[in-house]
């Protein structure tokens, strides 16, 4: 074996191979006599390698001899060369078995490289076949049909030559890259260890970086050591800017690197991510009595309120999206900063910033419709005082839960704590023209989305009113819910037409989703809204069948936290979960959320209120 340096493959051939010797790509010559089979690691190393003068030529007296070789990420073997390395991150792989089988893997499944390169190489012989090639944003969940011609103009990843594999990406740190699906490389690196060493060898592989275990929530303990993972995740990956003071990340990017397995971080201060980590703080020190959470919540909470609000003018009480994005305002994004502290009523009777909440409200309000929606943002550069007024009489005609539930279940919440009937009367004049459209509201990511987001809103609507026709409506979500949710608990992703916007798109945010019916769980869009949202049904109806949503939810959440040695993951969630392969894994076509992202807020702090809450919700009851 020629490495220069430890790797998942390098350290694989060790562990289940016998008489493996070592050496680098300093080295000059080797015997070709003396070994049975020679394997080539490149991956690994920063820059592509090129073998020296004097090891090709011992390479290639090897191959002559017809033993077996596998090379991987180097600029030349046989007759092929480097041309170009092409940057593969929206690429995906599709297989081939024409000319190499392997046990577990048939023709046109999919793998995803994730962030990787992939040398384009000229000059591959004419007597080869590709075992692997790339193509550009593939529509599929793990398997397409794919014709021989459109398979063989793809971007050749992998190859058999005679005695020869190549492999034109980084393999060699698989595991740290979690590479997707895990099984599918697995079958595949064991099968080229095979190819190496003797088809009878017995393979067995290191433990995955991210492992899961499967529970069911049976005690308040089991919910509360989630959490504590949870919230210590913020800590470890070192999330939270001066202990909140500065705001809080946004998270981890898709991005991992195929060399070492580093997940590109997310340095953006984004007003949502801090308002939903803020409020998972809030509400662990509010159950727990802890004093560290209830510092980080208020540290948080007064960057958001000092920093991000617009404190005077006609735009006063507007939020800021993001530190970069200074003049913009998503209102169900500043929902989230709020919605975690118009929680607090529940435990006192109180609601801290109250005054500034009921500002932030109040512009929101002045920017919305007589539909009682709002358009999907505003932008301080374009909201004159004519683009007011036709936003006022107007509204957005876009009846979208994407855009518009979490902003009326605030609205609905700070009603409920300080009686401003203006926050009602928008809200449920929102909800009710969504529901006039039910289910073919405007969809942005997925119906299960639309579905996901309605809970909440639909469940403090009810609750405030208690009237027959908004209980149905409730109950007509969630009866869509409990139609598609699978036997984890999750509901996975379903786009009826895919008539979303984001539906199997690939020039800019894109679904998990290619296909109906497939085995994935967006933790990002959908799932993540749930434990809240049947946490506040069960609140407002008392019925056992919220309860009993909520557990089925928290106990697959529960099973989809990541365990891991990585402190910068331990204790998370990423944005897609596959159900059937249980591991992360979607369509990757997404421009910055695809499928291993983490987010702070929106995943992980959203998740840990809703998970928390149920305690308060049961105390009420």
């Amino acid at each position: 074996m020629i490495t220069n340096g430890k790797s998942d493959l390098s350290e694989l051939i060790h562990q289940n191979c016998q008489d493996v010797t070592e050496i680098s790509f300093n080295e000059t010559s080797f015997s070709t006599d003396e070994y049975d089979a020679l394997c080539i690691l490149g991956g690994n190393n920063d820059e592509r390698t090129t073998l020296s003068a004097p090891l090709r030529v011992c390479v290639e007296k090897m191959r002559e001899t017809g033993k077996p070789i596998f090379t991987e990420f180097i600029t030349s073997i046989s007759s092929a060369y480097i041309n170009v390395v092409k940057k593969t991150t929206h690429h995906r792989m599709v297989f081939s078995d024409r000319d190499f089988k392997v046990e577990g893997l048939t023709e046109g499944d999919v793998l995803d490289g994730h962030s990787n390169e992939c040398i384009n190489y000229v000059f591959i012989s004419p007597s080869s076949y590709p075992i692997l090639t790339y193509h550009d944003y593939v529509c599929a969940h793990s398997h397409i049909e794919m014709d021989e011609q459109t398979y063989k103009r793809g971007l050749c990843a992998m190859w058999k030559e005679n005695n020869l594999i190549a492999c034109a990406f980084r393999l060699c740190n698989f595991r740290r890259a979690r590479l997707a699906p895990r099984r599918s490389f697995e079958a595949l690196i064991a099968a080229i260890i095979r190819f190496l060493a003797g088809e009878n060898i017995d393979i067995e592989f290191q433990e995955p970086v991210c492992m899961y275990e499967k529970k069911d929530v049976e005690s308040v303990s089991d919910i509360e050591n989630a959490v504590e993972r949870g919230l210590k995740w913020f800590k470890n990956a070192d999330i939270l800017k001066e202990n909140g003071k500065l705001g809080v990340l946004e998270g981890f990017f898709h991005l991992i690197n195929a060399k070492d397995g580093v997940q590109e971080r997310l340095f953006s201060v984004r007003t949502d991510c801090c308002g939903e980590t803020a409020g998972a703080y809030m509400l662990h020190s509010l159950i727990t009595g802890n004093e560290e959470s209830k510092e980080i919540a208020e540290n948080i909470y007064e960057f958001c309120f000092k920093y991000l609000q617009v404190k005077d003018g006609e735009n006063k009480g507007m939020f800021r999206w993001t530190e970069s994005a200074w003049e913009t305002c998503y209102q169900d994004d500043v929902a989230r900063v709020i919605i975690g502290l118009l929680l607090h009523q529940h435990f006192d009777g109180t609601v801290p910033y109250f005054k500034e909440i009921c500002e932030c409200l109040d512009f929101l309000v002045e920017t919305t419709g007589e539909d009682g929606v709002r358009v999907g943002r505003t932008d301080l550069l374009t909201l004159t005082p004519e683009r007011r007024e036709d936003i006022k009489k107007a509204g957005s005609g876009s009846p979208c839960a994407h855009y518009n539930a979490y902003y009326h279940a605030a609205l609905l919440l700070a009603y409920r704590a300080g009686g401003d009937r203006r926050y009602f009367e928008t809200a449920k004049k929102g909800l009710s023209y969504i529901m006039s459209v039910y289910p073919n509201t405007v969809r942005e990511t997925s119906e299960t989305e639309e579905n996901c987001r309605l809970v909440l809103g639909l469940s403090v609507l009810y609750e405030l009113t208690g009237e027959k026709e908004h209980y149905e409506w409730l109950c007509k979500v969630c009866d869509y819910l409990d139609e598609h949710r699978a036997e984890c608990g999750a509901v996975p992703e379903w786009d009826t037409d895919y008539r979303a916007a984001c539906s199997r798109n690939h020039t800019g945010e894109c679904a998990l989703l290619a296909n109906n019916g497939d085995p994935v769980v967006d933790l990002l869009y959908s799932n993540n809204w749930l434990p809240l949202g049947y946490s506040y049904a069960y609140l407002a109806t008392k019925e056992e069948r919220f309860l009993n949503a909520w557990k089925k939810i928290a106990s697959f959440l529960l099973s989809c936290q990541i365990k891991s040695d990585d402190k910068l993951l331990d204790g998370a969630w990423t944005r897609a979960f596959d159900i059937d392969n249980w591991e992360a894994h979607g369509v990757p076509h997404d421009v910055g959320w695809a499928p291993c992202c983490i987010e702070s807020g929106w995943t992980v702090g959203e998740i840990l209120m809703g998970l928390q809450f149920i305690q308060q919700v049961e105390k009420i009851k």
